[in-house]
């Protein structure tokens, strides 16, 4: 509902004026808080259940990603798990060296 009105309230613009029309309001920020785009499960029923078939979770995805890649914007917990990946390429805080050390008392047997 909040991007049909965002639609509905800059169409107009931009059919008058063109690519270069700005009225200074954001879709994300302005119309749907983070913590909207945050609290989706991306479990898909309201793609399933909508009667005009739009793809919900498609347009959620790209407005999350629009948060973190453009405005450095995410949960704390992603905050961390994307500083890992930089830092150690992986999600968990051990470093590569690490990450084995939980198995070397496990005997395996082979054959």
């Amino acid at each position: 509902m909040d991007l049909r009105a965002r639609m509905k309230e800059k169409g107009p613009g931009l059919v008058k004026t063109g690519h270069d029309f700005n009225d200074n309001r954001a879709l994300s920020g302005d119309y749907i808080s983070a913590e909207e785009l945050w609290a989706c499960t991306t479990c898909n029923a309201c793609a399933r259940e909508c009667p005009v078939n739009i793809n919900h979770p498609t347009l959620i995805v790209d407005m999350r990603r629009y948060l973190v890649m453009e405005q450095n914007s995410a949960p704390g917990g992603l905050n961390t798990m994307f500083s890992n990946i930089e830092n150690n390429g992986a999600p968990w805080q051990y470093s590569p060296e690490d990450r084995l050390l939980w198995a070397e008392n496990i005997e395996m047997k082979v054959g």
